[in-house]
């Protein structure tokens, strides 16, 4: 019975998909990724056809890892061709395709491949939502983390351009510093009155906007305002930082305190163990122990950032697979 249905939502989904793809490309054709909203999840994004749209946490930037039986129930969102990317108008971000093994191209969100949920009979549903922990709606961004070369994970814009902080700023002040040839040399993020502001996923500081001089709004995160760099020709350039020693990249949080405990940044409480010794360089949760008790780790080249209430000082071990833990307080 469960094959049998399964065939029949593939076929149905196929029914639906093949023709709107094939209209893609013609003028008035719907955007292949448009901005839909519940009450209970606000905004977020959807297909051609208005159904929900989900990311899975497993991907990695412009790769996915969703193939076989996994693409079954979670259908990509494909196109015949980069041309039919059209987008909504009011969508902020960058849409792109990457090519599957199966030699169709399947869409991206500021790098992000996009999938359907066979279990979404209809529009506006979200069943999809918080599947295995490792499935979510991706709401409309106007900042993300993005690998930016040896600076590890960095805040973007919308169009994938390195952001900054500037020192001379003061966060949660409600104002910017950089004004006149300064703000010529270093342009702020800014959005029109009503524009969505968003971040992207795992970002648990908060964003918002500030009115400068100019009666513009800029974009904050964490109270510090945000700017972009003259420079920087092309997403990936980094040339802001560090310049003038009071210039520098936005680092996303790696933990952040939730009441007395500690999160990942997607959210997962973090634990420690009693016969691990603080400050010993060495976690003693190895073999099976590591299996139950999986290692809080991040990549070579990440830099570590607390997040609000998280006060003490983070760092990291190196394991024997040669992982990097995280580590509080010297606490693996």
């Amino acid at each position: 019975m469960f094959k049998l249905r399964n065939i029949t939502l593939t076929l149905l989904v196929l029914l639906v998909a093949l023709p709107t793809f094939a209209l893609v490309s013609a003028q008035d054709a719907p955007p292949i990724v448009s901005i839909g909203h519940t009450d209970e999840l606000g905004d977020f994004l959807v297909g051609p056809t208005g159904f929900t749209l989900y990311l899975f946490t497993n991907d990695s930037m412009n790769t996915t890892a969703c193939y076989e039986r996994c693409a079954e129930v979670w259908p990509p969102l494909l196109v015949r061709n980069e041309e039919a990317l059209a987008s909504a108008g009011d969508l902020p971000g960058e849409l792109g395709v990457i090519e599957r093994t199966t030699g169709t191209l399947q869409v991206t969100y500021n790098g992000i491949p996009l999938y359907f949920w066979y279990l979404d009979y209809a529009v506006g549903e979200t069943k999809g939502q918080g599947v295995g922990n490792v499935w979510w709606v991706i709401p409309p961004v106007i900042v993300y983390a993005e690998q930016v070369g040896e600076l590890g994970s960095v805040l973007v814009g919308p169009t994938g351009m390195t952001l900054y902080r500037f020192a001379n700023d003061t966060a949660g002040s409600g104002a910017s510093t950089c004004t006149g040839e300064c703000a010529e040399e270093w342009p702020p993020l800014t959005v029109e009155e009503g524009d969505p502001v968003a971040a992207g996923l795992f970002m648990p500081g908060e964003i918002d906007t500030i009115e400068r001089e100019d009666g513009s709004l800029q974009v904050t995160y964490n109270g510090w305002p945000l700017y972009y760099y003259h420079e920087d020709m092309a997403r990936g350039d980094a040339n802001g930082e560090g310049r003038g020693d009071v210039w520098w990249t936005v680092v996303p949080e790696t933990v952040v305190a939730d009441g007395d405990m500690l999160t990942a940044a997607n959210g997962m409480t973090l634990y420690t163990f009693a016969e691990d010794e603080a400050g010993s360089g060495e976690s003693a949760c190895t073999g099976e122990c590591n299996e139950e008790w999986e290692p809080f780790t991040i990549g070579e080249g990440e830099r570590l950032a607390a997040g609000a209430g998280a006060e003490g000082e983070l760092g990291m071990i190196t394991l024997e697979e040669g992982d990097l833990q995280v580590t509080y307080n010297g606490w693996p």
